[in-house]
């Protein structure tokens, strides 16, 4: 099938070159597209075009990444991945920004989440495709990155469920090289991802590149000042069971697997940041806003999960935080969401591009 020069409508950009022409063979659901300056060639597959460069700078670093979150993903939503109720899927939806605004989540409180109708969405480390599908619910477009081949599947498979025009898809993509054009979104959202990428300040610099001016970020980072870290982390793990001292990795180790399966592969890359240096790596936004979150009696070691079962009895649980959390999630006591704003494990960011 002989290529043909498409209009780039969905603000793709070669990560190779930053070339932003391509051609196409086939078509936007299985086909190829190769740049039309470099001649670099990327497949798409279920409708999600793969921009990434195999032999990219820190490559086996990554891959390492890669690797790790692929597994997650498997052990965590192997059971409960696929929707094929529209209704269902919606329904389960409202009930996750029922959760959110429970919980004083990024999702809600700093996404202006109820005007985005027309906006272009951009999430970086979209997972499964909860937030994004949320967001796609109400009118954004979106797009849905994700550095896991099979995680952007699957949140382009929950967006084409929720609309099929074509105005919302996944792309396989990395944070640091964004593979979008410059001054492309409205928002550029990220909840707890780029703490694990090789270099977060470049992949910080690519969202003031994709952002228009006047656009806003809006991300959550880990807290260094928090209990978790310093506590839980620091103290018990690092310290105590030794991981500081066998691997510089340690934190990496200590962290993310949320599945009840055996742990086999291990997450090579987490940071953790206080508010002073989050206000220098988001130095070229203007009205930085950050707020502290994410508190729970779970993490007090030994007994928090005996805590929060019997709190559980008494404020619930919301079904839907099977969507991210791989279980219901217990709604918070009004007790930890005080606490959260002083000792929480989350730096909530809203910053906005020059």
């Amino acid at each position: 099938m002989k290529m043909k020069l498409i209009a780039n409508e969905k603000g793709l950009m070669c990560p190779n070159c930053s070339g932003v022409d391509f051609f196409q063979e086939g078509t936007m659901q299985d086909g190829l597209l190769k740049c039309k300056n470099c001649n670099q060639t990327y497949l798409i597959k279920n409708a999600v075009p793969s921009l990434t460069i195999a032999e990219s700078d820190n490559y086996k670093s990554k891959k390492e990444i890669t690797d790790f979150w692929k597994h997650l993903y498997h052990a965590a939503y192997k059971d409960h991945e696929n929707f094929d109720d529209k209704d269902v899927f919606i329904d389960r939806l409202d009930n996750l920004e029922d959760l959110f605004h429970h919980r004083e989540h990024l999702a809600v409180i700093e996404m202006p989440i109820e005007t985005l109708e027309g906006k272009k969405v951009l999430e970086i480390g979209c997972g499964a495709g909860a937030h994004s599908s949320l967001f796609s619910l109400k009118g954004a477009k979106m797009t849905a990155l994700d550095i896991t081949l099979d995680r952007a599947y699957s949140a382009s498979t929950k967006l084409n469920l929720l609309d099929d025009s074509g105005n919302s898809f996944g792309v396989h993509g990395d944070a640091e090289k964004l593979p979008f054009q410059e001054n492309y979104f409205d928002i550029v959202y990220s909840n707890g991802v780029l703490h694990h990428t090789h270099d977060t300040e470049k992949a910080i610099s690519e969202v003031f590149r994709v952002l228009k001016p006047g656009g806003r970020a809006v991300i959550m980072l880990y807290s260094k000042h928090s209990f978790l870290y310093w506590i839980n982390l620091f103290l018990l793990r690092g310290i105590i069971m030794g991981g500081i001292f066998r691997d510089k990795k340690w934190l990496g180790r200590s962290t993310e697997w949320m599945s009840e399966d055996k742990q086999e592969v291990y997450n090579p890359e987490t940071k953790v940041y206080s508010q002073k240096r989050l206000r220098l790596m988001f130095n070229k936004f203007d009205d930085i806003k950050i707020r502290k979150v994410g508190f729970i009696f779970e993490q007090i070691p030994l007994i928090g999960k005996y805590i929060g079962k019997i709190c559980g009895m008494l404020t619930g649980y919301n079904e839907s935080g099977i969507l991210i959390y791989d279980k219901p999630w217990r709604n918070e006591t009004q007790l930890e969401l005080k606490l959260s704003r002083y000792i929480g494990f989350a730096n909530n960011i809203s910053a906005i591009k020059r």
